[in-house]
């Protein structure tokens, strides 16, 4: 996304600037903001990971979005799913574009009826293992 970003900022931007100024440098300028804006948001994914402490796990999307789960209310994790899920409204989607490893099944729905929160883990074997000594089930 940061790629194809910098790609219309040259390409149509600096074109529109040359010719008309006064349009094509104020959305030069908006669309460099939010190029860095991108890059700001790629680089928050290291700087904030999934955590797990105590009885909460956090999951982070990023600085976008974040979703604090109590063990007590994941009914199982699953590694595969029913084809058609990812359409549906009854999940939060927190592995953006990238195609989700993990289903996370809850007891209780979290916002708007939410019963499922999928996401996309780099170490799915220390995940697992991780989840799997504090008592969750996983299928």
């Amino acid at each position: 996304m940061f790629a194809l970003s910098l790609l219309e900022l040259v390409a149509v931007h600096f074109f529109v600037a040359i010719k008309w100024p006064y349009i094509g440098w104020p959305l030069t300028i908006l669309s460099a903001i939010g190029a860095l804006w991108i890059l700001v948001w790629i680089r928050s994914f290291r700087s904030r990971p999934h955590s797990l402490s105590g009885n909460q796990l956090t999951l982070n999307f990023g600085n976008l979005k974040s979703v604090q789960l109590d063990l007590a209310n994941i009914a199982r994790i699953k590694r595969g799913w029913e084809q058609g899920a990812l359409e549906k409204k009854d999940h939060i989607n927190l592995a953006g574009i990238a195609f989700p490893n993990r289903c996370i099944e809850l007891l209780e729905p979290l916002e708007k009826g939410r019963s499922r929160v999928f996401v996309r883990v780099d170490d799915p074997g220390a995940f697992d293992d991780a989840l799997g000594d504090s008592g969750v089930v996983f299928e």
